[in-house]
């Protein structure tokens, strides 16, 4: 719960908490914003937009990294995210917000750009898998808890709304035409005021000519110079894209989102928020595209516990940390 600096329960009505869903639990952000300016019945001026500047501006901590397996793990509630996000927009310095689940770390042996960039020192990886917070809590002990598995659509309503209340320019890259149109209209009608523009992740992001749909893109972004650029072209290759054009572009954060626009029109259906939190979100997917996913789930994870136990390099050449050969620290290290 918030301390709302001495606001009393009856002054709550006047604020619009800004909230993220965990199933049907409900939990307070870290500012709530008025809905309008108003005066308290105590006389006083209503401090929630105040409360709101203060925590974007107050030191933000940078989150303990953890190496499973030796991939870089920032384990951060959704809550937490969006205070580094916040805090890098608000000092105008770069911060990439990956995020790495099972598929994320096979992908990481396939693609050197994705491999690269969650090991830059300015990319912090958000873990988005139950079955990677368990594995930390096994093999690493941890202590994870289930709140510090965060994927986007469990804190983009709060990212939008924070952004909404400091006026931040989203840019979203990625998604079918018609799903990025009705995606960003669906935004600005449920977030009135949002800044928010977007392109579509049609276009070959390798061609880097003069007059290409990427190329145009990127001037594009470059005029933007977006406070927050959205990239859901699906892993790897949003990854890679970011890896790519990442200093061509004047934009603070830059987070890699998957299928997000998807979910938010219909063309997915959103699993239910509370089969994440006891890791089932992929039997959810798995029962509705049995054919696309089959190898994601049954195959991959295979192939990927193999290389790990052979130690094989990621696609970009990086070996992993074998650690320690022993009963509580295998190929670990913190």
């Amino acid at each position: 719960m918030v301390r709302r600096w001495g606001v009393s329960k009856n002054e709550e009505r006047h604020f619009s908490p800004l909230t993220c869903s965990r199933g049907s639990r409900r939990t307070l952000c870290i500012a709530a914003v008025p809905e309008r300016p108003c005066v308290l019945e105590s006389g006083r001026s209503c401090p929630g937009q105040a409360a709101a500047e203060v925590l974007l501006s107050a030191p933000t901590v940078e989150p303990s990294e953890l190496k499973l397996l030796g991939f870089r793990l920032h384990p951060m509630t959704a809550e937490e995210v969006i205070a580094q996000i916040g805090a890098a927009v608000t000092d105008r310095r770069r911060l990439v917000m990956a995020n790495l689940n099972v598929h994320g770390m096979a992908m990481m042996y396939e693609s050197a750009g994705m491999a690269r960039l969650l090991f830059q020192p300015d990319c912090q990886v958000m873990i988005d898998g139950m079955p990677v917070l368990f594995l930390a809590n096994l093999l690493n002990r941890a202590g994870l808890g289930r709140e510090k598995r965060t994927t986007s659509l469990d804190f983009y309503d709060d990212l939008f709304a924070r952004g909404r209340a400091n006026g931040w320019q989203f840019a979203y890259i990625g998604s079918r035409p018609e799903v990025l149109e009705s995606g960003i209209e669906i935004l600005r009608e449920r977030f009135p005021d949002l800044k928010i523009e977007g392109r579509d992740g049609y276009f070959d992001f390798r061609d880097f000519t003069p007059g290409s749909r990427n190329m145009d893109i990127v001037d594009w972004l470059r005029d933007l110079s977006p406070d927050v650029v959205i990239v859901g072209m699906g892993m790897p290759r949003q990854e890679e894209w970011i890896e790519y054009v990442q200093h061509q572009i004047d934009a603070r954060v830059f987070l890699p989102t998957g299928a997000y626009l998807d979910y938010q029109v219909g063309v997915q259906a959103t699993p239910p928020r509370w089969l994440g939190r006891y890791g089932l979100e992929w039997a959810y997917r798995f029962m509705r595209s049995p054919y696309r996913l089959g190898f994601r789930y049954f195959i991959e994870p295979v192939i990927l516990t193999w290389r790990i136990l052979k130690h094989r390099p990621l696609a970009n050449g990086q070996s992993l940390s074998k650690g320690t050969r022993g009963s509580e620290q295998t190929w670990l290290s913190l």
